[in-house]
This record gives C-alpha cells, structure tokens and sequence, in this order.
C-alpha cells in the first residue's frame, strides 16, 4: 500500500509541476522545470531500489512495465501501480486545471498530427527505457533529464511529459493537450517499452 501511495504522489506531483511549467515566462524554462523534475522523481524512486526489485518502476507506467519484463519489478503489482499512477495523474491535472484561471497563458501552442505523436513517442520510448535502465545499473540519476528533452526537441511543448503515459493523460486532464493525442502518445510509450526492454540487451551487448 506504501508502494502505491509513492506511485500515485510522484505521479501527482510530476504532473502538477509539468502543468504550471507550461506556462512559464518561456520555453527554455518550461522544458528545464520538467527535465529537472524527472530528476527528482527517478532520485526518489530510486530509494526504493532493493536488490530484487527496481524502486524505479514507481516512475511511470512505461518504467513499471519494462522493468517487470526484465525480472526487476513485481509482475503481480504491476496493475495496481499503474492505476495509482494513472489516479495520482488526474489528480495531478485536476488540481492544475483548478488553478488556470489564477495563471497566465499557456506555452503551448501547437498540436502535433496523431500519427507523428505515435511514430516519435513510440521511437523515444525505446531510447527512454535504455536510459531507464542504464540509471538502474547504477548510471547517475541526472541522466533521467534527456528522455524530457528530447521529447521537447522533437514535438510541442505540451507533449514534453510524453514519455510518461500517466502524466500525459494527467496532462489532458489539466486540458492542455487533446485527449486523443494523449492517449496515443501514453498507448506509444508502454509499446516503446516494451521493445526497448527486448532490445536492450543487444544495444549492452549482454549474452
């Protein structure tokens, strides 16, 4: 129960931050705030790394998933984290959206077509997780900043937290992006996952 009320709080906190950061005084800003708290929340869930299990999988949806299929996540708690992670996003969102009268403008400006979300989410998942699991071998947690800053480089501003499928339907929730798109680019990530977990011990090397 502890582990799920980690999921859900990380969950909220990163979409809160994600959402307030859309509308910051520029772009640059925006993208730094959501990298950094990328950093935070891989640091934090790093503290709940034992032996058997990856503490990381309380980062996303898309971690729990990939490090399960790797052996470092408990396969029979991989639903109920999820779902904590999916309600601790709308909360995140809703509790964003409650204060978008009292903030300025949104950054985001653009939405990107469906198919285009689905093709470069689904291709930054894969690099996303090889760093997910470069940061579980013991890699700096810092490195947890490039999947948000290559996802900001690659689509607009409001998908910068596409790489967590929780956090862009939190994001939805706060209205930022459509919920069309979101679903695609959350539905993206876990399949990015998957074949970045199958594919990782080629790019290691690993027999």
């Amino acid at each position: 129960m502890r582990t799920l009320s980690v999921a859900a709080i990380l969950a909220a906190l990163t979409t809160f931050v994600a959402a307030l950061a859309l509308r910051a005084p520029d772009a640059t800003v925006a993208v730094l705030a959501v990298a950094a708290m990328a950093v935070v929340v891989t640091w934090l869930a790093g503290l709940h790394t034992t032996e058997e299990e990856s503490g990381l999988a309380l980062t996303s949806p898309a971690a729990a998933l990939a490090l399960t299929l790797v052996g470092r996540a408990n396969r029979a708690a991989i639903l109920p984290l999820v779902a904590a992670q999916v309600v601790g996003a709308v909360i995140g969102g809703l509790a964003a959206n409650g204060l978008d009268s009292r903030l300025g403008d949104t950054l985001v400006f653009t939405q990107p077509a469906r198919l285009v979300t689905g093709i470069v989410v689904g291709v930054l998942a894969i690099i996303s997780t090889w760093v997910l699991f470069a940061i579980d071998g013991a890699v700096n947690e810092a490195y947890a900043a490039v999947p948000p800053i290559l996802t900001a480089a690659a689509l607009p501003l409001g998908f910068t937290t596409a790489l967590n499928p929780a956090v862009i339907i939190g994001i939805a929730t706060a209205s930022l992006v459509p919920w069309s798109v979101a679903l695609i680019a959350a539905g993206a990530g876990l399949i990015g996952a998957v074949i970045g977990a199958y594919t990782m011990p080629v790019i290691a090397g690993s027999e």
